[in-house]
């Protein structure tokens, strides 16, 4: 079984987004555990920020390149046409 590793430059699929949230969860629940202050608690904010906009911005990269996709190669894809 061959599975690759999420990217963060370039996500193609909604499993790269996924997983690179996911671990920006566990980070952010791993160093509050750890640490509890307010500068902190700041830092992480500004990070899950940035991690959301990311998120945002792959998404909306996602629906973009299905759009424009040409519906002749959809089509030809079904089996039963």
């Amino acid at each position: 079984m061959c599975v690759r590793v999420p990217s963060v430059r370039y996500p193609y699929s909604f499993y790269d987004v996924f997983s690179v949230v996911a671990a920006a969860v566990a980070i952010m629940a791993l160093v509050l555990a750890v640490r509890y202050d307010s500068v902190v608690r700041l830092e992480l904010a500004v990070f899950m920020t940035v991690v959301f906009l990311w998120a945002g911005r792959a998404i909306e990269r996602f629906l973009t390149e299905a759009e424009d996709r040409p519906r002749q190669q959809r089509r030809r894809n079904r089996p039963w046409k």
